[in-house]
Parts: structure tokens; C-alpha cells; sequence
């Protein structure tokens, strides 16, 4: 079924895409940045990523970031993810590791959401308040990782009553398989999965209310 997308309530949500996690220049480096930079060079994130952003701006449909950020002295649990990021600290607030990949940037008029709790956007950030003063019921999200913080955005979104599409291209996990559950086992579930090519076709092609 050809996917349709109505430009008045749909927003593009970039989830992550910070240096730390997805900056070739990371690759190799310990930690989990290092493994995921890796994923998203061999998937072409970054230019698949960079063409959604192209079309959605093209026909001003609002582009939202939200960034994880980590300061020191906020406390975390003793979750085994809180206890990775203790031993090799990544997208600490004010660093270059913390901003968005230079290629895929925000543009003057995108919106920059950060939070520093949770592993999701779904907890301790406005993204759902201001996807609602936006007016946008639907949702484009892309980003990483995609069975932790892309699927925890996705299911927060479906519980306040969003329509989501995951751009499977723009996404990726370590290791693959878990990206590969996600996309084919949870996500269908929530949402709609396609190609960023798909999407983009649908943005050239979608239509206005009244």
C-alpha cells in the first residue's frame, strides 16, 4: 500500500543523531558510541537521514531533535545501560560529542528538544508538548538506537495517540539483530515501517487539509 502522509499534521522527529553515537569519526572507540558509529556508516544513516530531513524541510513539514544529554551529579539506577556510560562517559552536556552530526544538523526554524533523564524521549522531554502547540498528530521518527531509545519514542507516542512511521534506513541498534527484531517483530506492531525512500515520495506528493 502506497504510504500517504498529510503535511499539515506530520512532523520528522530525529532521534539521537548526536556525535558521540553516530560520528564515523567514532568508530573504533570504546564504549557503545564506537559500535553504533560502525552501524550507522555500514547502514548509510547518515545520507538517508539527510534526505528526509531535505524533503520534509522542502515542503515545511516541522523537523524536531531530541538529544540526550548527561550532566554530572544527576543521578541514575544501577541498570546495566547507566553502568556502560559510567566507564566510558559520552554525550556530556556543552561537548562536541553532545551535538547533532554536522551533516544532518538543525536548520534555523527546526526544534532542538534536550533531556537528561530516561532512555527515551518519551520520559523527561516536551517532544509530545510540542508536537501538540505544532498541531501534528503524525509522527516520522528515525534515529538510534533502534530497540532502545527510536522504539521507546514510538511506543510513547502511540500511548498519547500519535500515528507513527519508522524509517527502517534511518535507523540502527547493536548489534543488528536487535535492529532486525525490532523493525520486524515490535515496531509493525506500533507504527508504520517503510524506506526513506518512501517517505520522501509521500512528502513530495502529500496533501494539505482545508
Amino acid at each position: 500500500m502506497t504510504l500517504t502522509l498529510p503535511l499539515d499534521r506530520t512532523a520528522v522527529v530525529v532521534i539521537e543523531c548526536q556525535n558521540d553515537l553516530v560520528h564515523e569519526s567514532r568508530i573504533q572507540a570504546p564504549g557503545i558510541g564506537g559500535a553504533l558509529a560502525a552501524a550507522v556508516q555500514k547502514r548509510n544513516l547518515i545520507a538517508h537521514i539527510t534526505r528526509v530531513l531535505a524533503a520534509a524541510r522542502a515542503v515545511q513539514v516541522p523537523v524536531l531533535y531530541v538529544n540526550k544529554e548527561n550532566r554530572p551529579g544527576i543521578p541514575t539506577t544501577n541498570a546495566p545501560i547507566f553502568h556502560i556510560g559510567r566507564h566510558h562517559p559520552i554525550l556530556l552536556e556543552g561537548s562536541w560529542g553532545a551535538e547533532v552530526h554536522p551533516a544532518v544538523a538543525p536548520q534555523l526554524g527546526d526544534h532542538v528538544i534536550r533531556r537528561f533523564l530516561g532512555v527515551d524521549a518519551s520520559y523527561a522531554s516536551s517532544l509530545f508538548g510540542t508536537l501538540r502547540a505544532l498541531q501534528r498528530t503524525v509522527v516520522v521518527a528515525m534515529g538510534v538506537s533502534t530497540n532502545f531509545a527510536v522504539e521507546g519514542t514510538v511506543r510513547g507516542a502511540v500511548n498519547r495517540l500519535f500515528e507513527v512511521v519508522i524509517a527502517e534506513d534511518c535507523c540502527a541498534s547493536v548489534p543488528e539483530e536487535l535492529h532486525r527484531f525490532s523493525v520486524e517483530r515490535i515496531l509493525p506492531l506500533l507504527g508504520t515501517v517503510t524506506a526513506s525512500a518512501e517517505i520522501c515520495q509521500a512528502l513530495r506528493v502529500g496533501e494539505r487539509g482545508p
